[in-house]
């Protein structure tokens, strides 16, 4: 299915000659070109790995209709709790009682949704601990600080650490739930390097034989920490034990291209399992979106946010527990949009003229959405979309959030011009979502 989507947009757009045109056919137009060249396949997900705010909310039905029931990503961040095995050879399953009612109502909203676990920061579980995502057992510090004033590491058991892996993943098939994704670890490239870490999963895939999941390596603090870590990865032949490169984007070290261009060489997909600075609040939604442009554009394909919902005093997330009550927020609403137009798709490249903060572009199916982002404060009086050849049919879909219309932003339709081209003006502090549909006859 994935390679007809690809051969059929690929053919179309090769046969077509495809560009949005400005700048050349007239004084004040801006010109953004999109390549033929189909690249990574985009995958999202919502992140419901810790469970702070969910106190309270009691429709969960609501919660997963609109996470995973309305938007269709392709899976949801959960916990490996370490507190169900706080000491070693002690362990209290009933710790995943919330988690596993709302996974049963995430499975309810969207039945094929999948479960991508991670080892939750072992602090969170016990106040005061180390910032590690195992338990102390597994990997070992002495109580006395290091000059850097954090306790010392010790020591990593990649035997326990697998075993830890193991277990739960066991239990979790017990409650009728297979995970797909498994993260390696959540951060610490500090003291996780990789030698350990590829042992640790050399182990658990030695368990579990066929039912093991794909493995995300190294969800590192920030990219140039995960370019590095997979650097030394690379230098010890370490290239084979993880499916997938990820890194987060806690701290803006680095870049994303740094990160991609560490992770290129593995041949694996590109994700981002924690995109932070690109949830709202409302009023800074559309501008905001840029970050999460910026990964994709520079080669990542999965992308999930961090801490989907949020308190009331939580305005940047994309769902708020307000006393009890759901709330959507804008952010949400451009997030649904991007997955539920582009998830499964493939990202094709584009350029940015003067003027726009950034594009991008995405084929699935029949369908070809155009993203354009001025974070600026003036207009941008006229960009000229323009096809040669087999011009896209029907109708072009507009929606766009500015400044001061819903957080479901507003929508329009428009027809292209007789000369086979489509023109708008693009407005300050406004995120645009552009949809033409293939021909009839292309199809």
């Amino acid at each position: 299915m994935r390679k007809n989507i690809a051969a059929g947009w690929r053919g179309v757009f090769m046969g077509a000659g495809l560009s949005i045109v400005g700048a050349v056919r007239g004084q004040g137009e801006r010109e953004i070109r999109v390549s033929d060249t189909l690249r990574q396949q985009m995958t999202y997900g919502m992140d419901f790995e810790r469970l702070w705010h969910f106190e309270g909310l009691e429709d969960l039905d609501e919660l997963a209709r609109v996470a995973v029931g309305e938007c269709k990503v392709e899976y949801v961040r959960i916990a490996i709790d370490g507190a169900a095995e706080r000491e070693e050879g002690q362990i209290n399953w009933e710790v995943y009682e919330r988690q596993l009612e709302i996974m049963r109502a995430l499975r309810r909203a969207n039945p094929t949704v999948k479960f991508f676990a991670v080892p939750r920061p072992f602090h969170v579980a016990a106040p005061g601990a180390p910032y590690t995502p195992f338990p102390l057992w597994i990997t070992e510090f002495e109580p006395a600080p290091s000059e850097d004033g954090r306790q010392r590491f010790v020591r990593f058991h990649p035997d326990k650490a697998a075993g830890y892996l193991v277990r739960f993943l066991r239990f979790m098939k017990e409650q009728g739930f297979e995970i797909a994704y498994l993260d390696s670890k959540n951060e610490c490239c500090r003291f996780l390097r990789p030698a350990p870490i590829a042992e640790m999963i050399g182990r658990v895939r030695a368990e579990m034989g066929v039912e093991m999941p794909k493995v995300i390596a190294p969800s590192s603090y920030h990219w140039r920490q995960g370019a590095e870590w997979l650097h030394e990865a690379a230098e010890n032949g370490l290239t084979d034990f993880f499916d997938i490169a990820a890194s987060h984007n806690t701290r803006d070290v680095g870049s994303p291209e740094e990160f991609v261009e560490a992770a290129r060489p593995f041949g694996c997909p590109i994700w981002n399992t924690e995109l932070h600075g690109f949830q709202g609040p409302d009023e800074e939604a559309a501008v905001r979106s840029e970050i999460l442009f910026r990964h994709i554009r520079a080669g990542f394909g999965g992308l999930n946010d961090w801490l989907t919902l949020g308190n009331e005093r939580k305005t940047h997330k994309m769902l708020r527990n307000i006393e009890g009550t759901l709330e959507v927020m804008r952010t949400y609403y451009i997030f649904k949009q991007l997955v539920n137009t582009s998830g499964g798709g493939h990202y094709l490249d584009t350029s940015v003229p003067d003027g726009l903060t950034t594009t991008a572009a995405f084929a699935r199916d029949d369908l070809l959405t155009v993203w354009v982002l001025n974070a600026g404060e003036r207009e941008v009086p006229e960009v000229v979309i323009r096809f040669s050849g087999h011009a896209p049919g029907g109708e072009v879909g507009i929606l766009w959030w500015g400044p001061e219309n819903s957080r479901q932003g507003s929508t329009s339709q428009a027809a292209m011009s007789e000369d086979g081209a489509f023109r708008h003006a693009i407005a300050a502090r406004t995120l645009y979502c552009f949809t033409f549909y293939r021909m009839a006859e292309n199809r």
